[in-house]
């Protein structure tokens, strides 16, 4: 009897050390910490990770709305405006249609009515038929852009001559739009709003403008300034 249950005691004793292998520990309070951790930096590498798109998006945004407020075209009060360079004495003019996008159109004729000769008893005609375009627009301040001259072209080569009508017509220059010379065409001009302060005007550029005489204190039309010229192109008021 005794051996009998000395047996008993030594197989129960290795069947609980054989349980006991195959239980499970229960979590302690530092795994459980772990795996807390590990989860909060799942998450924060998440956040920071949407927060870098964000703000790289962000800046993109940023950057595409510093393009759109480069200047592109021109604050004309319409899609374009008719300006108008003369002394309001003598029969000479340049015409110009300038349109926002800087392109513009133009014509420029000087009657000289006493000038005839054979074939041409009515007279002679310096004319200049013309177009092309400004670009570089850049903003001066509230009232005043910069911008030059990009692109010009005549319909005839100055100096070219021809008789209709009986009026001889003489190919020029665009008048208002040539450097000092006459010969070449400038480079740099200027768009006045209205609203710009005359003190803040040459007194030669000021000389074309047909109201200068009104005593008016700021711009009632739009202006362009020949920068190598002072020549000033006006819109009707």
């Amino acid at each position: 009897m005794k051996k009998f249950l000395s047996i008993f005691v030594v197989v129960m004793m290795i069947c609980l050390t054989a349980c006991g292998s195959n239980v499970t520990e229960p979590a302690t309070d530092a795994d459980n910490n772990n795996v807390v951790t590990e989860q909060q930096s799942a998450t924060d590498k998440n956040e920071n990770d949407t927060a870098a798109a964000t703000t790289e998006t962000s800046t993109k945004k940023d950057d595409t709305v510093n393009e759109d407020e480069k200047v592109t075209v021109l604050p004309l009060a319409d899609a374009s405006a008719d300006f108008s360079f003369l002394s309001g004495a003598g029969g000479w003019s340049t015409e110009m249609t300038l349109n926002k996008d800087g392109s513009f159109t133009g014509t420029y004729h000087d009657s000289e009515m006493g000038s005839v000769g054979e074939g041409y008893p009515n007279g002679s005609m310096y004319i200049c038929e013309f177009s092309g375009k400004f670009g570089n627009f850049e903003k001066i301040n509230d009232y005043s852009y910069k911008m030059t001259l990009t692109e010009i072209k005549t319909e005839k080569a100055a100096g070219e001559e021809w008789i209709e009508d009986e009026i001889l017509y003489i190919a020029s220059n665009p008048n208002g739009l040539t450097d000092a010379e006459g010969e070449n065409n400038a480079t740099e001009f200027i768009l006045y709003l209205p609203e710009t302060p005359v003190n803040e005007l040459t007194e030669d550029f000021l000389s074309w403008w047909p109201y200068r005489f009104d005593a008016k204190t700021t711009l009632s039309c739009f202006g362009i300034r020949n920068v190598a010229t002072d020549n000033g192109f006006f819109t009707a008021e």
